[in-house]
């Protein structure tokens, strides 16, 4: 029988409705997912929060929001951004988040099929689907981070986990294209599998106690007694003016369009996934513009943490026997076997190792000199994540990338008048997502810098 094709433009289309459909889910988890498990009551029944439990409703007025009011996008379009029950505004961060994931999906696969990024990896769906499918699930994942981050200042710990597991679960089906396949028996190969073996000891001796847990809740700051508590259930907060981000959003559309007409496929490819990017934030920082000071002086407050450069040694101490054995892995055999699936495996705990060292030394070193808490451990973390789906050079790349856009956005909140808070979370993940596309790019341009010929 022949080969069922479909259309591009039809494929296209698929992968930007799915991502609309994800981008309202992760308008839940953002908004959801620290408070679950709190207390709450909804229309007289009390239970615990959870992602689908009390179900979608107006915050105000408690009505269900029925299926056909529940359309990504479109619905908020019709509702002229209200609910259609109480006439409460609803924030436009749910269409924007929703219509920025649609248009990275999309990104991904124009980039992948149609601009030919990576040449010959992904000439069929059938050969480069699943690679798509956990770039895709790894664009998601970073959203949410970078959401919840904006937020609460946290970034739970169950996203980088389910970001690894992913990358691991992709083993069987290939490779990353910037995920280096190691063999057992080379350099980076030894490093990762003894780097691996001595991150699990020193988690043992960390659960059995025989390593200090650095930073216990005693050496924080006390909360504020008139620190008010994390609200019980409460959408993101909706603006006044919804134009000029409407304006904002149509005016990006636009020049996406654009970019197709009159540019390269590639660099459309790289404009579409910047222009889902840029929307995602149009919807997620004004909240973090508007947040309630209090946040802010609590967030600084836990920074100056009495003691942070006596905690953040025993961060070292937790670091030393990965060090130890990575570097005794390089004296002796390894006995992994050298098929591919090992040495892919093996790229995957290098890049995760890689990603995570270097943030987590950026946290040691910039906690000694200045004596206050550099950054989180979800920081850490999260790049965890990021290097083992993108590999261990294009992770440093990110930090630095990320950097760079947290420089941007510190300019910006400056002539805003607006304390400096936001955590490096949002960046990382940004960051993370672009590097699919211009990682490659920008480690030849580097090289041939090191390297001319």
């Amino acid at each position: 029988m022949p080969s069922m094709e479909f259309p591009t433009w039809m494929i296209c289309l698929f992968l930007f409705l799915i991502g609309c459909c994800v981008g309202s889910f992760l308008n839940v988890v953002i908004w959801r997912l620290p408070l679950c498990g709190q207390k709450t009551t909804f229309r007289g029944v009390e239970g615990r929060l959870t992602l689908n439990w009390p179900p979608s409703h107006c915050p105000v007025c408690h009505a269900g929001v029925r299926w056909n009011r529940n359309i990504p996008v479109l619905s908020w379009l019709v509702l002229r951004g209200r609910c259609a029950a109480c006439q409460t505004p609803i924030s436009i961060r749910y269409p924007l988040v929703e219509l920025g994931t649609g248009l990275i999906f999309a990104a991904l696969y124009l980039a992948y099929f149609v601009a030919g990024w990576y040449g010959h990896i992904f000439h069929s769906i059938a050969y480069g689907g699943p690679t798509l499918a956990l770039d895709m699930f790894y664009a998601a994942a970073l959203l949410a981070a970078a959401g919840i981050d904006a937020d609460w200042f946290e970034i739970p710990w169950l996203i980088p986990v389910l970001i690894v597991a992913a990358a691991l679960a992709g083993v069987p089906f290939g490779r990353q294209p910037m995920l280096a396949s190691l063999a057992p028996a080379s350099t980076p190969g030894r490093l990762a599998a003894g780097g691996a073996a001595g991150l699990l000891v020193s988690i043992v001796l960390l659960y059995w106690r025989l390593l200090p847990q650095s930073f216990p809740p005693e050496t924080l700051p006390a909360e504020s007694p008139d620190m008010p508590d994390p609200p019980e259930f409460q959408p993101p907060v909706a603006f006044s003016r919804n134009w000029p981000f409407l304006l904002a959003g149509g005016i990006i559309l636009l020049l996406t369009a654009g970019a197709w007409i009159v540019l390269s496929p590639p660099t459309a490819s790289l404009v579409t996934l910047i222009a889902g990017i840029v929307l995602f934030l149009i919807g997620v920082l004004p909240r973090t513009i508007q947040s309630d000071d209090n946040l802010a002086e609590q967030v600084l407050d836990e920074a100056e943490a009495p003691c942070a450069r006596r905690e953040i040694l025993k961060e070292l101490l937790f670091l030393l026997p990965p060090i130890s054995l990575a570097l005794l892995a390089l004296t002796i055999p390894t006995p992994l076997p050298p098929t591919p699936w090992c040495g892919r495996i093996l790229g995957i705990i290098f890049g995760g190792l890689c990603g995570g060292g270097v943030i987590w030394l950026i946290r040691i070193g910039g906690t000694l000199l200045f004596g206050r808490v550099a950054m989180g451990m979800g920081d850490v973390h999260l790049m965890v994540a990021i290097g083992a789906v993108a590999g261990g050079l294009p992770a440093i790349v990110v930090v630095f990338l990320a950097a760079f856009l947290a420089l941007l956005w510190a300019v910006v909140l400056k002539i805003m008048g607006r304390p400096n808070v936001l955590p490096f979370g949002p960046w990382l993940s940004i960051a993370g997502i672009l590097i699919l596309l211009i990682g490659q790019p920008i480690l030849h341009w580097y090289g041939s810098l090191l390297f001319p010929r």
